[in-house]
This record gives structure tokens, C-alpha cells and sequence, in this order.
């Protein structure tokens, strides 16, 4: 995860601090949630790619050259007329530039190049717990928490939302944050995007 400079340290102090405070105020909503919530518009992009993530291609006017392709365990992978290059760290955005340049040295003379994710499997989220279908999930871009349930099959009966947890590491802090679930899907919460690795867990309930 990259840091934001002057902001990400202070944050993973602080959401462990607030989050150390609210451990038994589970009639309330966890601060270090919504901490999270407010800080979120701050983070920088997840979106670089990585080894076996796919991405489309389309190039304005030569269906030749549009298509799905994949990263190589290598981080490469082969474009037609600007062979292979590397893919790995570089985000959609990073790629069309890529091909923008290569195609209009060798191949087009004003090419028009966009890139969509399709799937990355270099990014996981995990969800465990009282959810319906377990595991480990290839992460989204943007992808929010109540998404990620669905992904997960939705909740057993016995699922105790709102002590849900959502575990993170913030600039190299892991730190572990009640999410209010019920909340959330009532409208009374805002939503929370997720980030490459989160963990997530859902409790039994007691009753």
C-alpha cells in the first residue's frame, strides 16, 4: 500500500488508538470505522496490475488489436506491433500510455487506446466467518464491503453483523475495526471501500 505523505502515519496511530478505546462500546458505532470512512477519499489508487490480472483492450477503429489479456508470471505481457513489455506495476492508465506510444511509433498514426480491468487475481480480499461461501476473493477495483458479502454468498442465520471486523494494515500498523454492517445496509452508515488484503470476519452470534 502506498502512503500518503503527512497523512497515513498519523491516521494508523490514531485508528489504533480510537480503536483500543471503542473495544467495548459495541452499542455504538466504532470510531476507528469511521475514521476509516473519512480518510478513504485520501487513499492513493490500488490499481496497478500484477501478475495473472486481466484487463480489455480496444483501440478505436482496429478490432485487430483489441482483447482481454493477461499478465504473465513474468509481469510482461505481448502486445501486437510493440511486443512484449512490462505490465507489472503499472496502472490502466500507465498501459495506454504504453501502447499509445508504441503503436504510434510503429503501427498508427493517431491510435486511440483504452484499458478496463477485468479481474485481479495479484490482489485478494478474505472473508471468513458466519458467510455463506468462505474464502479468499480476487480483489475489485473499488470494490465496497457490502459487494464483498455478496461475493461471499451473503450472511448465515446465525451471523452477528454488526461485530463483523474487518482487519487492515495502515502504513505498516495492523489494526482491527468493528464494521456496523446493519447500519450499512440500512442507509444509517455510510459504505467502506476495501483495499488489497483486508480480512474480514463475521462472529457467531450468542443468541
Amino acid at each position: 500500500m502506498r502512503k500518503v505523505k503527512g497523512c497515513l502515519p498519523f491516521l494508523a496511530v490514531c485508528l489504533l488508538l480510537v480503536g483500543l478505546l471503542s473495544g467495548c462500546a459495541h452499542e455504538r458505532v466504532d470510531p476507528a470505522y469511521l475514521a476509516l470512512v473519512e480518510q478513504q477519499a485520501e487513499l492513493p489508487p490500488t490499481g496497478e496490475l500484477g501478475p495473472g490480472d486481466r484487463f480489455l483492450l480496444r483501440v478505436y477503429g482496429e478490432e485487430a488489436l483489441s482483447g482481454e489479456f493477461t499478465v504473465g508470471a513474468d509481469g510482461t505481457i505481448n502486445y501486437p506491433h510493440v511486443g512484449r513489455f512490462r505490465a507489472d506495476g503499472l496502472t490502466c492508465t500507465d498501459v495506454e500510455v504504453e501502447l499509445t506510444l508504441g503503436l504510434g511509433q510503429k503501427f498508427l498514426k493517431e491510435p486511440n487506446v483504452q484499458c478496463t480491468i477485468v479481474e485481479y487475481n495479484s490482489k485478494r480480499i478474505f472473508i471468513f466467518g458466519e458467510v455463506r461461501e468462505p474464502g479468499t476473493f480476487p480483489y475489485k477495483n473499488n470494490i465496497s464491503i457490502i459487494e464483498a458479502f455478496a461475493l461471499a454468498g451473503g450472511f448465515n442465520e446465525r451471523a452477528s453483523t454488526n461485530n463483523t471486523k474487518l482487519t487492515r494494515v495502515v502504513d505498516g500498523v495492523e489494526i482491527q475495526v468493528r464494521v456496523p454492517l446493519q447500519e450499512i445496509v440500512e442507509g444509517r452508515q455510510r459504505n467502506l471501500r476495501l483495499l488489497p488484503g483486508d480480512i474480514i470476519f463475521v462472529p457467531e452470534s450468542a443468541y
